[in-house]
């Protein structure tokens, strides 16, 4: 039997056998031996890393003065239905009153934007295009934001391979996050950097938080105007990480419950494009990315995470940390209010993630790898859900060394792609639960509606198709009654 039909029949076993993998491996890596000499010498190693520039980390933040609240939004992962969800939502933010007579909505309270995947591409949307100085009406604003998030990306991503983009993935290192960065830039990114959106946030933007996972240390990264030290400061999650149980079973290297930054990288964050930050956030496993970053000359501070000199650092979805966001605000958010203890605090959660559920059958064996990548992220989506609810939970009952509960008035609101029907308006739960906000959070996300059965199968994909927009913008008009409702009775 000759080596090339071994080799064909080798394949077909490892394949029938769920082993694809380990064939998908063995064709990558020898086509990325075949093509490294065109990529590392003749094409000068394009695309190998982003941050090509040797200008060491400057702070560009622009600090926070919150007067009444400090209010902050984090939006979940979960593609174009995630997008279009926080568009939808933020418009109904835009109507609803802050204080009377003030002529002020929630909307302008909003002090940052955590996200994470889809939800980082409708924030930057948002924190660049809704205080440039085009001097649009904020209707006219809302009506081209959801158009925008409604378009189908793949579509696009698509045609770009069809007329010459497969040339610079083949040849160079350019890959599906380069792509798919290409395709935000050319709809309405712009080529815009982070020095743009810090610009944004001289106009009155919210401070940007866009989350990522760095593979290369199991660390949350994030790409913001936001010092790495504000995510690293908290007394409550350095209590966290120093009572913490992982030591035992990972790397003394590993830095449990730290976030890292361009400030850790020591790399200037002002040229870095905005289009390339959510590309990273929503590289998800198998799909697109990771987004490769290099360690200029560190320096060692606190707060800050330990590098070494010239490491690549790999940063894919944000959602494989944590899909909501959730703990970077909860990190900016409790160093604030250590200095301000008492401080009025709210934190908005627009959850469009996607709905779990167990395979009603069985008999499905014949799985695909879209099917195992989405799988396996939805149960640690899962599992992280629960990790900040207990995190959240414990953060208002904190005391410091002088006794004080600095959070105690530290509050969220829900507002869920899949919390608003009949059915789900319960007053028994699953555990005991005396805080409003957390029973809002608890609730049972159970219903055999046809309209629950039309948002539970709307896909996670960078594509949202018509009839589906209409369902979730009626959501996202029900599901923020309970922040009019807490308005008025104020």
């Amino acid at each position: 039997m000759s080596k090339p039909f071994l080799f064909i029949a080798l394949c077909i076993v490892l394949l029938q056998t769920g082993c694809g993998v380990v064939v998908g491996t063995v064709i990558d890596t020898s086509f990325d031996v075949g093509t490294y000499p065109v990529k590392e010498y003749i094409a000068f190693g394009a695309y190998k890393y982003d941050n090509t520039w040797k200008e060491p980390y400057k702070n560009i933040e622009v600090e926070k003065d919150p007067e009444d609240i400090l209010l902050g939004v984090c939006i979940s992962g979960g593609g174009s239905r995630s997008a279009y969800f926080m568009a939808c939502v933020m418009e109904e933010l835009s109507r609803i009153t802050f204080k009377k007579g003030s002529g002020r909505t929630l909307i302008d309270e909003i002090d940052y934007i955590s996200s994470v995947s889809g939800g980082s591409l409708a924030s930057a949307y948002y924190c660049l295009k809704a205080f440039d100085d085009s001097g649009r009406s904020r209707e006219r604003f809302f009506r081209q934001y959801k158009k925008d998030m409604a378009k189908n990306f793949e579509a696009r991503s698509l045609a770009r391979i069809f007329f010459g983009y497969w040339f610079l993935d083949i040849f160079t290192y350019y890959d599906r996050g380069d792509l798919i960065a290409s395709v935000w830039d050319s709809n309405f990114f712009d080529d815009a950097t982070f020095q743009d959106l810090a610009d944004a946030e001289k106009r009155g933007a919210p401070a940007l938080i866009v989350n990522g996972t760095c593979l290369s240390n199991g660390l949350k990264f994030v790409f913001s105007t936001v010092p790495d030290q504000k995510f690293n400061g908290s007394q409550y999650f350095k209590q966290v990480t120093d009572s913490g149980f992982i030591g035992y079973s990972v790397s003394k290297r590993y830095q449990p419950f730290r976030t890292m930054g361009f400030q850790s990288l020591n790399s200037d964050i002002g040229p870095y494009p905005v289009s390339k930050a959510v590309a990273a956030s929503a590289s998800v496993p198998n799909l697109l990315g990771p987004v490769t970053l290099k360690v200029h000359k560190p320096k060692v501070r606190p707060g800050l995470v330990s590098c070494e000199r010239g490491q690549m650092l790999n940063v894919s979805d944000g959602g494989i940390y944590d899909n909501y966001g959730l703990e970077s605000l909860m990190q900016v958010f409790t160093e604030y209010l250590d200095k301000h203890p008492g401080k009025r605090a709210k934190i908005i959660i627009i959850d469009g993630s996607g709905y779990f559920d167990v395979d009603p059958t069985g008999k499905v064996d014949n799985f695909s790898v879209g099917y195992y990548s989405e799988r396996t992220l939805s149960i640690s989506w899962l599992r992280t859900k629960s990790y900040m609810e207990y995190v959240f939970g414990k953060a208002r009952a904190f005391k410091n060394e002088k006794g004080e509960r600095p959070y105690r008035n530290l509050d969220f609101n829900l507002v869920s792609l899949y919390g608003v029907l009949p059915s789900q308006k319960k007053t028994s739960y699953l555990v005991d639960v005396d805080e409003r906000a957390l029973k809002t959070f608890l609730r049972p996300d159970v219903t055999a509606s046809e309209f629950f059965e039309k948002i539970t199968t709307i896909q996670t994909r960078f594509k949202i198709e018509d009839d589906d927009a209409i369902v979730v913008e009626d959501v996202a008009s029900r599901a923020t009654d309970p922040l009019r409702s807490e308005k008025k009775k104020k």
